[in-house]
């Protein structure tokens, strides 16, 4: 039966038939028959931007599309898509804004020649509908808000310290929405902070009102490098140390600040020094220059790396004497130099001078004007002949220590003549 139909001659006329129509249809799809296709959604390339915006103009419209209807052989037409084909308009011409229509032209592959492509209607030369408006640039401040969180024992900085690189943005677009923009705001939100911010951040466009704004506008940057103070804070004591002198010791006077501590805010390594010294010295006083009632005023050191939170800078402090001591001037006449400089020689022109002393009334009474010695030191004289104002070393040859009586006031002087030898 096998062989029957193969030997068919019905069969052979069909089989002919199909290979024929077949053979007919490949050759009509490749041999150059021309056939019409619309090539659609091909994007329009805007060009002479520049001079656009050299007139303070811009495109408004996005993404503007056309179709393009073609006639070509079906070789051709598989050559041609929205990617391959390229449609390019100039606004060169335009000057003012609305609704501009402007003249495209299409642009096929490079493996297709212009000769093998037939536009159907105006495709090759038509116009296309542009909405053009105002074009404005201009800066605007950039500038911050905390709304983080510091860790206990820290301070975060005021808005007016946070720092921007750069500070200003240049925003550009459609004139009527970049004048919304008053700024742009950099917004921290880091909570638990220990140390200064340091890092890029985002901003985002505030309006007139304060209120974020949502605009289809550029900015030169897509973010700002922003700085802002985290500070660690203490209380830190103040004190003043106590030399004696003047027959006092430091147990002898009372001596009571206006202010016990003030507390600072600075870096972590600046504070945790400051509070491992365990206190800020406001001065060294000696006891021999202090009388009973004095008051004295001190200005807070600090180094630039700290800041008084408090902000007191100056400290009282008020001395009063607990020992009963009494003063008493004395006449010296006992004055000598030491250390004269070779070649030169030297005479002391103060032949007397008043020295105040101060101590009990039994050492007091048994000091005479010979336990009194006066010293000038002439090692740091300037070695010129005349006559120089030289400070004084005052010695009590007394039975009492220094604690017990001394000299009031450490800035005695003499003069003294040189000449050379």
């Amino acid at each position: 039966m096998g062989k029957k139909i193969l030997d068919s001659k019905i069969l052979y006329m069909v089989l002919s038939i199909v290979i024929a129509v077949s053979f007919w249809c490949f050759v009509t799809s490749t041999d150059g028959t021309p056939q019409t296709d619309t090539i659609g959604n091909i994007p329009v390339e805007f060009v002479d931007t520049d001079i656009l915006e050299s007139r303070g103009l811009m495109i408004v419209s996005k993404g503007v599309t056309v179709d393009v209807k073609v006639r070509a052989t079906p070789a051709v037409l598989a050559k041609l898509d929205g990617q391959t084909v390229r449609v390019r308009a100039s606004v060169s011409g335009v000057s003012t804004a609305g609704t501009q229509k402007i003249n495209y032209t299409v642009a096929l592959p490079s493996n297709v020649d212009e000769s093998q492509v037939q536009f159907v209607g105006d495709a090759g030369g038509s116009v296309v509908d542009v909405d053009i408006a105002q074009f404005l640039r201009r800066e605007v401040e950039v500038k911050g808000s905390f709304q983080g969180s510091v860790a206990d024992g820290y301070l975060a900085g005021m808005e007016d310290d946070f720092r921007f690189s750069p500070s200003t943005v240049w925003i550009s677009g459609q004139a009527e929405l970049v004048r919304q923009v008053s700024h742009v705001l950099v917004t921290v939100t880091d909570t638990e902070l220990m140390d200064d911010i340091g890092k890029d951040c985002l901003f985002t466009l505030i309006g007139a009102s304060g209120d974020p704004l949502d605009l289809d506008v550029e900015c030169d940057v897509d973010s700002v490098y922003a700085t802002f103070p985290v500070k660690a804070t203490a209380d830190i004591p103040l004190e003043v140390t106590l030399i004696p002198g003047g027959g006092l010791d430091k147990d002898d006077v009372d001596c009571k600040l206006s202010e016990d501590s003030i507390k600072v805010a600075g870096n972590r390594d600046a504070v945790t020094a400051l509070t491992t010294a365990g206190s800020i010295n406001l001065a060294t006083i000696d006891l021999a220059s202090v009388r009973d009632g004095d008051e004295l005023v001190f200005v807070i050191p600090l180094t630039d790396e700290l800041t008084n939170l408090s902000g007191i800078t100056e400290v009282r402090a008020a001395i009063t004497i607990k020992k009963k001591v009494v003063s008493q001037t004395f006449p010296a006449t006992n004055i000598n130099y030491i250390n004269k400089p070779d070649g030169w020689n030297a005479e002391i022109v103060t032949k007397e001078m008043s020295v105040e002393v101060r101590g009990s009334q039994e050492l007091i009474d048994e000091l005479t004007e010979e336990n009194i010695q006066v010293v000038a030191d002439l090692q740091n004289i300037n070695q010129a002949a005349g006559q120089y104002t030289v400070p004084v070393n005052i010695h009590l040859y007394s039975p009492g220590s220094n604690s017990e009586i001394g000299v009031m006031n450490s800035n005695y002087s003499v003069v003294v003549t040189l000449t050379p030898d």
